[in-house]
């Protein structure tokens, strides 16, 4: 560095140098991202898939009371299944309200192009065939 004439010397960064540390940045980013973006994927898809099983669980125990899955929806078995905004939750009574199927679809936005989960009475969960 040269010295200005007032005799004091210049601190600071060049433009170069902060170009470097952008361009640095710019490429952990560019990593980080998808890897970071999929992770939470992941984290949403395991919450709804338990979600989805505790609800199972409560249409067997309405099951046990009623002889029947007559009456039972999301809205009054699992709240907070209603509430995830990830997934839009689809409870189907079948065979004269004696077998269910759940379906969770994912929402636009992150959970975009992730499959959907679903659960048979019958056959169970369907997301372990992925």
């Amino acid at each position: 560095m040269t010295q200005p004439v007032s005799g004091r010397r210049q601190s600071g960064f060049t433009l170069i140098e902060i170009m470097i540390v952008v361009v640095i940045l710019g490429i952990v980013a560019a990593i980080a991202y998808p890897s970071y973006t999929r992770y939470v994927q992941r984290a949403n898809e395991a919450e709804a898939q338990g979600l989805i099983m505790d609800l199972a669980s409560r249409l067997e125990a309405h099951r046990a009371q009623n002889f029947s899955y007559e009456g039972a929806t999301v809205a009054n078995l699992a709240p907070e299944l209603n509430a995830n905004t990830n997934y839009t939750t689809a409870l189907v009574l079948a065979n004269s309200n004696q077998t269910y199927t759940i379906t969770a679809n994912p929402t636009s936005g992150m959970m975009s192009g992730m499959p959907a989960l679903t659960y048979n009475s019958v056959t169970g969960p369907g997301w372990d065939a992925q």
